[in-house]
């Protein structure tokens, strides 16, 4: 059954999934919906010549589509240029999207060769004239996401300066990821993990700028982490206590929450153990209308349903690239349970039968599972685990998984026309590909 429309408004965003590329497309996004309807959702980064080169409303579909129930849904945006983003913004709105965020955070080299993502955070100037033709080109939000810092400027002065300045364009909402990058030495993957976090600095910025509103990115893994850094928003669950607040922040003794942070990111981890979303509507947003039980079999199922109708039987040549996309959302579903190597490589198995790819994805997905259960009885229908309270001392750890979660594994499978790797083991929230690439991604 498919999730129902949560209701078209403007709330607090107080979980937001972040954008990361060849993650966060239409299928990922549908298989949020199966879990949460309340949590922001996020494109990829979409690159404004990307758009400005596919304006028929055909090929433009194919970037910036979604479906109703995606709602509430931020549409990021790369590029340095004012005049060119400012065309795009309006595009961008008559698609019906409830925000547009500038992309200030990516640390990839390729994009810093464009002049933009996290190389703009030295050009605040620029950034502001960005932010200032986009808002006069739209009514939607327009939001900044950026880091605490690049290269050797990462003093708080610096990212004072940095925000004071856009916040005179015209941004209201500025989306931290509580760590610098290194744009010459570390990787994208590197930089999502070596610098180390400053989840206080974000909460100085909170203080600083009263009249901002900020959201906290990186290294959150989960949801019970998200409670805690919000300060248990709802129903405090057994075990939740003050102290908890202070060490989810690093600053213990301080528990004190601002009230301009407006909620907290997940990517990678929303990507590796998505059924960990399944109650957040709850734990997170406080909602307590009935749902139908929800099970590993009652997602898949609904997401099958999608699959059957998104991509139908076809005789054309399917590439593995395309199927697997497709199927990717589920790689994660039985993460920690016993089937889970067995339905990851079973799946690589099968899609990569001519037949199979031509039936699409959902008979792929059904032969799957069945071929699952027949081994693991029961698996299916195991209950899914509440929200947990937050264990300080497990921060590392679950970082370090998050870090070799399942997608990880399949860094070396080919997809067409397009790196696989670069869907299999995705770059940072911020990060994304150049114009060409990006193409080449969707062609697959």
């Amino acid at each position: 059954q498919a999730p129902e429309q949560a209701p078209h408004m403007q709330t607090r965003p107080l979980l937001q999934i972040a954008p990361m590329l060849d993650v966060t497309y239409r299928d990922f996004r549908y298989m949020m919906r199966l879990l949460t309807r309340r949590a922001q959702l996020w494109t990829e980064m979409i690159v404004d010549d990307t758009v400005l080169h596919n304006l028929e409303p055909a090929k433009c579909d194919r970037f910036l589509g979604y479906l109703p129930l995606e709602h509430p849904i931020v549409c990021q945006l790369g590029g340095s240029d004012p005049r060119k983003l400012a065309e795009v913004a309006p595009v961008v709105e008559r698609y019906g999207y409830d925000e547009i965020n500038l992309n200030c955070g990516c640390p990839s080299d390729r994009v810093s060769k464009g002049e933009f993502g996290c190389s703009l955070m030295k050009k605040k100037e620029a950034v502001r004239d960005i932010v200032h033709a986009m808002s006069r080109a739209v009514q939607i939000p327009v939001t900044v996401k950026c880091r605490l810092g690049v290269d050797d400027f990462d003093a708080q002065e610096f990212v004072k300066d940095f925000i004071s300045e856009v916040a005179s364009g015209g941004c209201k909402h500025f989306i931290i990821h509580a760590r610098k990058a290194w744009l010459k030495g570390l990787s994208p993957a590197q930089n999502r993990s070596v610098p180390p976090l400053q989840y206080s600095r974000v909460k100085d910025l909170c203080r600083a700028f009263p009249d901002l509103q900020f959201s906290l990115n990186g290294g959150v893994v989960d949801v019970g982490h998200a409670r805690a850094l919000l300060g248990f928003p709802g129903d405090r669950l057994a075990g939740e206590m003050d102290s908890l607040i202070g060490s989810a922040w690093d600053t213990p003794g301080d528990d004190f929450i601002p009230p301009n942070l407006q909620g907290v990111m997940i990517g990678r981890g929303a990507m590796n153990c998505p059924m960990m979303l399944w109650d957040v509507d709850r734990t997170i947003y406080g909602c307590t209308e009935e749902r139908e039980r929800v099970t590993r079999r009652t997602v898949l199922s609904a997401y099958q349903a999608y699959l059957e109708e998104a991509y139908p039987p076809d005789e054309a040549e399917r590439s593995v690239g395309s199927v697997h996309l497709a199927l990717k959302p589920t790689l994660g579903i039985f993460s920690g349970l016993r089937g889970n190597r067995a339905f990851r490589s079973t799946m690589d198995t099968l899609m990569r039968d001519k037949g199979n790819r031509r039936l699409g994805p959902a008979h792929v997905l059904e032969q799957v599972l069945s071929q699952l259960e027949e081994a693991n009885p029961g698996v299916l229908d195991e209950p899914l685990r509440p929200t947990s309270v937050y264990k300080p001392a497990s921060k590392s750890a679950a970082a370090s998984a998050d870090l070799d979660g399942p997608q990880g594994k399949d860094r070396k499978r080919k997809r067409g026309v397009a790196d696989e790797a670069a869907a299999t083991e995705p770059p940072s929230a911020d990060a994304s590909a150049e114009p060409d690439v990006q193409a080449a991604a969707r062609a697959s």
